[in-house]
Formats: structure tokens, C-alpha cells, sequence
């Protein structure tokens, strides 16, 4: 089946509901415990960039292969840094399980206190020993173009996120191909209408360099709005000067797992979201005044 005509599907509620039992066949035969043993157990060789993968984990210690997949049998893949947010001791056994027999790239870090996502992505990318880190949602599962496409990159700028050209099967940033998203060109495909379509700004899964995410991050302490995190980084990082940018043909596999904390808080992350979308439509900074409102409003944790 051609990329475009999964895009078509992709449109049509019958389209929707075919793709999802292609995800759900996936997951049932292809992406297994067993068969993240066996790529872990493959010797690597190759050359080019290599970069650290960062997973914040929270209650899916029985599926974290599903992150996992493509990662440990590809040779841009320095390491995988996974940071368990307090999850259920039951959960983070089954974590420790999953983990046990797989290649010692593999660094699993346990915190007892949950703090939310936004904290445990920032603390899972500092850790990472790569100047470059690929930021990657426990639930998701990043294909081999999108590693293949970062790695083959020349010179990536420091001040740059770089981002897939699909989140299959429902999200296609491919209107964005090509243009620097910026602060400025933020708000102007934010008025026109574009931004909001593609949702490109809180999806997530992008490849960051590891201290200005990191500082990022940490400019936002103490906000609680974990069920916007993503977006509200990209913020931040766009108010400090950064951008994102689209590596055309790459792609990794979008869940949404039902106890996510976007789940669980989606109608005040929807309003967080869209009150960002307005900042962005009229060019107003994620700057310290926004971020105290932000504090002192003492949005949910998890």
C-alpha cells in the first residue's frame, strides 16, 4: 500500500477504521517482546550520526517494545535513556522485565516521586551522552526512515528540532515540508489556519539538541502543564530564538494510548493548546511574565 493512498484512507472514517486494524495487526504479530530480542541480539555495523533516544515511561512497563522497535538493531542508535516517572511497582517490574534480556545500550533510570511528563522528557534527555537526542513518547514507534533521515543529515543546527513527515496514520506535516517554523512563520501559518490543521506544534518525537532542550526544559519549571508539554516547550524554544524543521520522508507510528495523561486531562490540554495557538496568532513571546502566570495558576500533575 502506497504512502499516498494511506494519506487518502486517512481522510474517511471507514479509511480511519481499516488503518487502525493495520496498527492493531502490527502490534498483535510484527511488534512483539520476541521480536525486540532478536534485533537486540543483531550486531551492529555502519556508520554516520549517532544520537541517544530519550523515553519518559509511566504504567506501560508490558509495552514498551512498542517504543522500542527499529531502535536497538539500528546503528545511529547510541543508546536508549528511559525514565520511569513513578510508575506502579508492579509496572516498573514489568519495565525492568521487558529491559532485562536486551543489549546493555539500554539505561533505565527509576525516579519514586511522579513529577509528569514534562519533567521526566527533560531529566531523560539530560542524562542522554549524546550531543543530539531523539525525544520519543513510550506509546509511539519510530520507523527506520525517520532514523535513516537524521542520521544521513550533514551539518543539523544547533538551534534547530527536527521533526518526522508523518505521524501515520492520521497526522501528515507534509504541508509544512520546507518552511522553517519559527516564532514569526508560527503565527502566520497559525492565522491562516494551516498550524492548526497539521498539529505538527504537540505531537512530539522530535530529534533536539540535548542542552538546548534541556535548558528549555528547565525554563519552565514548576508550570504543571504536562498535558500540553510538547507544545508548550516548542514554545519556549521558539521564543529563545530556535525553529523546527521537516525531514521530508521521514515517519514513525502515532498511538494514543487510552490512559495517556493527554487522555486523561484532554479537555484542559485542548484549552491550554488553543490558548497557545492564540499567543502564537498574535505574536506574543513564551516569556518569564506568560511563565509565572503559568505557575501561579497551578495547572493538574499527574
Amino acid at each position: 500500500m502506497s504512502e499516498a493512498l494511506i494519506k487518502q484512507l486517512a481522510k474517511s472514517r471507514w479509511g480511519k477504521a481499516l488503518l487502525c486494524g493495520g496498527v492493531e495487526t502490527f502490534d498483535r504479530f510484527l511488534c512483539t517482546p520476541a521480536r525486540i530480542r532478536r534485533k537486540g541480539a543483531r550486531p551492529l555495523s555502519g556508520g554516520g550520526r549517532r544520537f541517544s533516544v530519550a523515553i519518559a515511561h509511566y504504567n506501560r512497563g508490558a509495552k514498551i517494545h512498542q517504543a522500542l522497535y527499529n531502535l536497538l538493531d539500528h546503528p545511529a542508535v547510541a543508546e536508549v535513556v528511559i525514565v520511569d516517572d513513578g510508575s506502579e511497582p508492579a509496572q516498573f517490574a514489568d519495565l525492568e522485565c521487558a529491559v532485562a534480556d536486551l543489549p546493555d545500550r539500554i539505561r533505565l533510570h527509576r525516579r519514586e516521586k511522579n513529577l509528569g511528563a514534562l519533567v521526566s522528557k527533560g531529566e531523560a534527555v539530560e542524562r542522554s551522552s549524546s550531543e543530539w537526542v531523539l525525544v520519543l513518547d513510550s506509546d509511539n514507534t519510530v520507523f527506520r526512515s525517520c532514523l535513516d533521515r537524521f542520521a544521513a543529515l550533514t551539518a543539523p543546527s544547533p538551534d534547530t528540532f527536527y521533526c518526522a513527515e508523518w505521524a501515520f496514520p492520521f497526522f501528515d506535516f507534509a504541508p509544512l515540508t520546507g518552511i522553517r517554523l519559527d516564532r514569526e512563520t508560527c503565527g502566520a501559518t497559525t492565522r491562516s489556519g494551516l498550524l492548526r490543521r497539521t498539529y505538527i506544534i504537540n505531537d512530539g518525537n522530535y530529534f533536539v539538541p540535548r542542552d538546548g532542550y534541556t535548558e528549555a526544559v528547565k525554563s519552565l519549571a514548576g508550570t504543571g502543564r504536562d498535558g500540553a508539554d510538547v507544545m508548550l516547550v516548542n514554545y519556549r524554544w521558539m521564543t529563545s530564538g530556535g525553529a523546527m524543521e521537516i525531514m521530508p520522508g521521514a515517519a514513525y507510528l502515532h498511538r494514543l494510548d487510552p490512559a495517556s495523561l493527554y487522555k486523561s486531562t484532554e479537555e484542559k490540554s485542548r484549552s491550554r493548546i488553543l490558548d497557545m495557538f492564540s499567543r502564537f496568532e498574535k505574536n506574543l513571546p513564551c516569556d518569564e511574565d506568560y511563565i509565572a502566570a503559568l505557575r501561579s495558576a497551578g495547572d493538574v500533575q499527574r
